[in-house]
């Protein structure tokens, strides 16, 4: 599985019409989940309007600031979220009749993902789950 924020209405991710409550600064928000297959993989797309309104109509582009070398204001907020949301999804999202669950290897490879390995020893640590997670 691959996990990534949806930038752009990719023409083959459907809407799995799964959503989840993840926290947004001192809030929470709900998030969407689309879904591909391709190539053997299950591709999943993590939908809030932070993520697509602020590439809309510039796809490729603009993903982490308005321009280069500058970064939008509400990066550390969108990216936690999305951190959370990825977690959520290996853990509830149910793809081919159920869910990866908890015991998955998160390959960080992005600074958008970089507080997942960092969530995960927090779960860790209060005792709600994620023993057997892993991180790289």
């Amino acid at each position: 599985m691959s996990i990534a924020p949806r930038y752009d209405q990719y023409y083959d991710a459907w809407d799995t019409e799964f959503t989840a409550e993840v926290p947004l600064g001192d809030g929470m928000t709900t998030v969407r989940y689309f879904h591909a297959f391709k190539k053997g993989v299950d591709r999943v797309f993590v939908d809030h309007p932070l993520f697509l309104e602020k590439v809309w109509g510039m796809s490729k582009t603009k993903l982490y600031g308005p321009a280069w070398g500058k970064d939008y204001e509400d990066n550390q907020l969108r990216f936690a979220m999305f951190a959370k949301a990825a977690m959520v999804a290996t853990e509830k999202l149910s793809l081919g009749g159920f869910p990866y669950g908890q015991e998955v290897v998160f390959v960080a490879n992005d600074w958008h993902a970089a507080l997942v390995p960092m969530y995960l020893t927090q779960a860790k640590a209060e005792g709600s789950g994620w023993l057997k997670a892993k991180t790289a």
